[in-house]
């Protein structure tokens, strides 16, 4: 009889279902955590690896706060405009 579970824990994903939920490829997750050791934080629960949802969201807000296309605090471009120093001749 295995131990290993058949979905996950209440609250959370799969790996499978995990990459889905965020809009990528199961083998970007896997880099992620196997190589790069990043993106979102997962656990082995039964011997599967899982992703807690409310991780997955607080890691997408993260990452689009983070993005200076959708913060404009981090968008060069709105940074005020610097005057130049007179320089002397």
């Amino acid at each position: 009889m295995s131990s290993k579970p058949k979905k996950a824990p209440p609250g959370c994903l799969l790996m499978a279902d995990a990459a889905d939920y965020l809009g990528y490829e199961i083998s970007t997750l896997r880099k992620w955590r196997n190589v790069r050791k990043t993106g979102p934080a997962s656990f082995k629960a039964g011997g599967k690896v899982v992703y807690r949802i409310a991780v997955l969201d607080a890691w997408l807000a993260a990452e689009e706060a983070a993005d200076p296309h959708s913060n404009p605090a981090l968008n060069p471009a709105n940074a005020p405009i610097e005057p130049r120093l007179a320089t002397a001749a």
